[in-house]
């Protein structure tokens, strides 16, 4: 998987938990080889496993999954985006991803 792979999976509009778990699976697998994305897929992969962390084992509105994966998405996409602009602007899309994400990773 890549960063192009993992916009296109979170083109769908709905998911269920054990599907967000495996594709952060399949996240964390492929940054461990993956290269100069691994960060992101692996940034991704964690963000995804919290949010399925947060709210394993309550009633979760579909609406509630829905705009967590059309977050995702738009993160990925602004991610992909970058990465094939250049490496300073993929480094700096990372960056403020991981940023944003750092006070919201604690579980």
């Amino acid at each position: 998987m890549n960063l192009h792979i993992a916009s296109a999976w979170l083109e769908r509009l709905h998911a269920g938990f054990s599907d967000l778990h495996q594709f952060a699976v399949q996240l964390r697998d492929a940054a461990s080889a993956s290269g100069r994305e691994s960060a992101a897929l692996a940034l991704l992969a964690e963000r995804a496993a919290v949010f399925c962390e947060r709210h394993e084992g309550a009633a979760v509105s579909t609406s509630v999954v829905d705009e967590f994966i059309a977050e995702l998405r738009e993160d990925a996409l602004k991610l992909k985006s970058a990465s094939e602009a250049s490496d300073a602007a993929f480094l700096e899309a990372l960056n403020a991803f991981a940023g944003r994400l750092a006070p919201t990773m604690v579980v």
